[in-house]
């Protein structure tokens, strides 16, 4: 494989992971996009709020909030369709899973988890 089709496989595969946290965010309730996604130790040994397991959010909340810590640079390229940006100030998909982060200290935004 050429150098040009491993990029637009990478990115094919990252727009489709972000596209599920995106359509987690919104309220959607897809399937698992990322079953066999395989944590860094950093994302892995953070705790997620008890929100994301609420018997109301989303199945894939965990995920989707698991994801938005391995992969914020993904998300916050991702801007937010559902008004947030209006509502609650968000500037891209990543401010509806995190509001703030310096490293393993976490302050969580429910918004994510519908």
């Amino acid at each position: 494989m050429n150098g040009r089709k491993i990029l637009l496989a990478a990115l094919g595969a990252g727009l489709a992971a972000a596209a599920a946290a995106v359509l987690v965010s919104c309220g959607g309730n897809g399937s698992s996009a990322l079953p066999n996604v395989k944590w860094s130790a950093t994302a892995a040994a953070i705790q997620l709020p008890a929100f994301v397991y609420d018997p109301t959010a989303p199945k894939d909340a965990a995920t989707a909030y698991r994801f938005a810590l391995e992969r914020p640079d993904l998300l916050s390229q991702v801007p937010c369709y559902c008004g947030c940006g209006q509502e609650a100030g968000h500037r891209n998909n990543l401010d509806c899973f995190v509001k703030s982060r310096n490293g393993q200290n976490v302050i969580f935004d429910n918004h994510g988890a519908g």
